[in-house]
């Protein structure tokens, strides 16, 4: 059985909703119509794909919004102030 991590953009009454869900399944079809099944509105799009050591936490959540065109706000990346103090040394 795999893990497969689910990205539902649906229409959440005359707003945009988000939703991201776990579903396990030996195949992706089967995943696929589990996830369908699933859907938290008549009207969504999702995307599927297996769950992974290489995801980072958040990231479904922000393609989600920059995809509905809700404002991502930039965080800042915590390396860079640790590259701009190795600078000074």
């Amino acid at each position: 059985m795999q893990v497969w991590i689910v990205e539902y953009i649906y229409d959440d009454d005359g707003s945009v909703g988000i939703k991201t869900a776990k579903v396990r399944a030996p195949d992706y079809d089967t995943a696929r119509q589990f996830a369908i099944g699933d859907a938290p509105s008549k009207d969504f799009v999702m995307s599927l794909h297996p769950e992974s050591e290489e995801q980072f936490l958040g990231t479904p959540g922000i393609r989600a919004r920059e995809m509905t065109g809700k404002v991502v706000h930039e965080v800042p990346d915590p390396d860079d102030d640790l590259e701009e103090d190795d600078d000074d040394y």
